[in-house]
């Protein structure tokens, strides 16, 4: 309902209690300027729009307040000169107490281009980041597909160098059997004939002694021939197993380079499969040739244990060992020794490390699973 008064409109209804609080606030401030219109006065009404922010009311309500304010005012007659001087000075106290409004809304603009200029940064961040991520994904990919491609070439290199290995085996097993069965039986023939021809020359002493000494050198040559069949491929390890072909090569390496040789072995060794056999011999054999070319020890250990469900060889010296990782030392030097008793170890599922003790010795260590398939193949031989 509104009822008319001086040409102002008042619209009577309910207001909560902080707007009327408010509205009287106001009613009373206002009516002191337009009595005195004090600069002071006037900043009042610049701090009853904030009081309006900070409780919540916006422009419409204090647009509200401010008609009630005048309606009540304008109710009293007066000449039309001073009302007009009293509207200007209403509207100057009305637009100060908007003020803040103003200025709260220009912050709010301020604000929300900031915003809006920052939600452009962000999406120019999230476009960028999600090339990273795409170029990420399409990286990986193809560094999987590398990765498998050298996984790839890491197993063919593996099946080759296993075939080598294989292959390397039985043409040292076919030179040991030439040299050993054609050279060797070649040699003893040859020995005969010179004994023969040595009780022929019986009256003559400086031939007869010719022939000594020819039948002396020859028989180091045989010595030498059937060293190298063993060395290459014993006819032991075939014929008899590991265990006699190991003593048999410790006893021999004992009496070339006068170290003392203590050797332990157990028979379950025996039941490894012929490939695993040869490696673990490969490994003695290879290990003493460095103790005695490298290592200026005076005895040697080699001990063939079971280790959980697998063969434990160690060879232990007394020499003076390395100064630093001998694998590694060994890639990098390009050294073979080392890494291909390394390779092939790797290459019958076993482990293999050195234990370096500088000034005291070196210790190579050899664990090797059981084959079940070889053992089996074993003991039906045996059988």
């Amino acid at each position: 309902m509104m009822r008319w008064c001086s040409s102002s409109v008042i619209w009577e209804g309910n207001m909560n209690s902080k707007l009327e609080g408010i509205a009287r606030r106001y009613s009373a401030t206002l009516r002191r300027y337009l009595s005195k219109e004090r600069e002071t006065v006037l900043e009042q009404a610049y701090e009853l729009g904030r009081t309006a922010i900070a409780q919540g009311f916006g422009i419409l309500d204090m647009a509200r307040v401010h008609q009630e304010a005048m309606g009540k005012l304008m109710c009293a007659p007066m000449a039309a000169e001073r009302n007009g001087h009293l509207l200007q000075a209403a509207e100057s106290f009305l637009l100060q107490s908007l003020s803040p409004f103003e200025a709260t809304h220009r912050g709010f603009r301020e604000t929300n281009v900031k915003l809006q200029q920052r939600n452009r940064e962000l999406e120019a961040e999230i476009k960028q980041r999600q090339r990273v991520e795409d170029a990420l994904r399409q990286s990986e990919n193809h560094y999987c597909q590398v990765f498998n491609e050298a996984q790839a070439m890491q197993e063919n290199l593996r099946d080759l160098s296993n075939e080598i290995l294989r292959t390397q085996e039985e043409e040292r097993k076919r030179i040991s059997r030439e040299l050993h069965d054609e050279v060797g039986q070649s040699l003893t023939a040859i020995n005969v004939t010179l004994a023969t021809m040595r009780n022929n020359a019986a009256g003559d002493t400086a031939s007869a002694q010719k022939l000594a000494e020819t039948q002396v050198l020859l028989q180091e040559t045989m010595e030498t021939v059937h060293r190298f069949a063993r060395d290459l491929r014993p006819a032991m390890l075939d014929e008899l197993g590991l265990l006699p072909a190991l003593r048999s090569y410790l006893k021999g390496f004992a009496s070339r380079t006068g170290l003392r040789v203590q050797f332990l072995g157990n028979p379950i060794a025996e039941q490894l499969a012929d490939d695993q056999k040869t490696v673990v011999f490969r490994i003695a054999q290879e290990s003493l040739t460095n103790v005695s070319k490298h290592a200026h020890a005076s005895q040697v250990e080699v001990s063939i244990s079971k280790f959980k469900e697998s063969i434990c060889m160690e060879i232990t010296d007394d020499g003076r060992s390395f100064k630093a990782d001998p694998i590694n030392s060994a890639r990098s030097k390009g050294l073979l020794g080392l890494l291909g008793m390394q390779e092939r170890v790797r290459l019958v599922n076993g482990q293999f490390t050195v234990k370096p003790q500088p000034g005291k010795g070196t210790t190579i260590r050899v664990v090797i699973p059981f084959n079940p398939a070889g053992a089996i193949m074993t003991l039906n031989k045996k059988n």
